[in-house]
């Protein structure tokens, strides 16, 4: 949900030869050290590894999550996105974050100039927001949530067992992005993980049932979001080449970098990129199509493992957004045990298929039935308040505070598989 895996590790390499060439006095550290606003105090500190803004999942849902800001020094890592950060009533980026803990509580401690550290939120992505999470906790005592949202432990490297361990064993509150990920972390670490799905801006949310298009209307599919490595989007243009189905990509970035494509050939093989829509235009555009398309991996071990760690764990932020925005079937391309799949399935929103065109050609023509669409439509239009971010940041707080899930309307919402079956054995006896 941080962004593409190969985007980020050539940012972080460069990140790591500026820094370099800053301890060989080679250039001054202004570029490392950023820093932007008046420290609140108390503060309430979000540590994560990049820039919280829209151009990714991560930084959405943070932003979704925490409306009000005035507490809120944000605390990053790195920069991925060229420094474009919008949320906090404060924010810094720390150089050298991997350094020693001594380095790094002497640098908090210089940046947030005196003020009083009231509690934190970790995102973990790279050993530099644990290092900075613990150093903090040494310091202040704090309550400490740790919130995982990308794997880089389980099955894919990035945090090192014996960090991520201290890292949780030091957290009062521990919570995932889905239940796949909660599932493969307790059984690793044999602590309790609570999950908090991505959610969506009460805003956009629709109250009523959206309309089935009309016969003779064209059938076009929407791509919502990032597509996180070149290998799913040569997938998806080779599965729907030649199918005659067309898809439109709003993808959160304008131009793509990460990825290697010519606009105009990718047109020919049905997929068009289009320019990315605010979060309020969401129901309305996402209104003119039929069905929504999900790229994920194929888990055939060819991919990058973490790419494949975000597909077997990360539930994709853009899915709930998909649901309760539009109300639209979804077709997750991929493999069956993928978040994505495992989500569309539990609340059988739509199919999920393998990277094979007549495959994926009979689950949309499946998608596309009348009665199809309005189950659909319906189940998606019940699950919508459930998914709404209202007051979730002061669910986070709260919870933190008392070491546990202050209502477990999110432990309803996507129990443990084994929950699942267990109460439907009971129910059919």
């Amino acid at each position: 949900m941080i962004g593409s895996p190969l985007l980020i590790a050539e940012k972080a390499r460069e990140r790591l030869r500026a820094a370099v060439r800053t301890l060989r006095g080679e250039q001054s550290p202004e570029g490392l050290l950023v820093h932007t606003g008046d420290i609140p105090d108390p503060a309430d500190l979000v540590i994560t590894a990049c820039e919280v803004n829209e151009a990714h999942g991560t930084g959405t849902l943070i932003r979704r999550m925490f409306t009000d800001w005035s507490s809120i020094v944000s605390v990053r890592t790195h920069n991925f996105y060229d420094g474009g950060q919008n949320f906090g009533a404060a924010a810094f980026c720390l150089p050298l974050a991997s350094g020693s803990r001594v380095e790094v509580s002497s640098t908090v401690q210089i940046y947030m100039r005196g003020a009083k550290v009231r509690r934190a939120l970790c995102i973990p992505y790279l050993p530099g927001e644990a290092i900075v999470s613990l150093a903090l906790k040494e310091l202040h005592g704090m309550p400490l949530c740790t919130y995982v949202m990308d794997d880089k432990n389980v099955a894919a490297e990035g945090i090192s067992d014996e960090l991520m361990e201290e890292l949780l064993a030091r957290s009062d509150l521990r919570l995932v992005i889905g239940p796949e990920m909660r599932d493969a972390y307790e059984k690793k670490y044999g602590m309790k993980f609570w999950v908090v799905p991505p959610l969506v801006s009460e805003e956009v949310i629709r109250t009523s049932l959206a309309p089935v298009p009309a016969e003779g209307e064209p059938r076009r599919g929407v791509l919502l979001g990032n597509i996180w490595g070149q290998r799913w989007l040569d997938l998806l243009r080779r599965t729907f080449r030649g199918t005659g189905q067309e898809v439109d990509w709003y993808c959160n970035i304008k131009d793509p970098k990460m990825l290697n494509f010519d606009r105009v050939e990718m047109e020919q093989d049905g997929i068009r990129l289009m320019d990315p829509v605010p979060e309020s235009e969401l129901p309305e555009t996402l209104g003119r199509y039929s069905y929504a398309v999900i790229p994920t991996d194929p888990l055939d071990g060819a991919s990058p493992a973490a790419v494949e760690a975000i597909a077997r764990f990360s539930l994709p932020s853009r899915i709930p957004t998909l649901m309760v925005t539009s109300q639209l079937p979804m077709l997750v391309v991929g493999n069956a045990a993928t978040s994505a799949a495992g989500f569309v399935e539990r609340f059988q929103l739509g199919e999920v298929v393998p990277w094979e065109p007549h495959k994926v050609l009979s689950a949309i023509q499946r998608l596309l039935n009348p009665l199809t669409q309005r189950q659909i439509r319906e189940r998606a239009l019940a699950l919508g308040p459930s998914f709404s971010a209202r007051n979730s940041g002061d669910w986070l707080w709260r919870s933190l505070e008392i070491g546990a899930p202050c209502d477990m309307r999110y432990e309803m919402l996507l129990p443990p598989i084994s929950e699942e079956l267990a109460g439907a054995g009971t129910g059919a006896q």
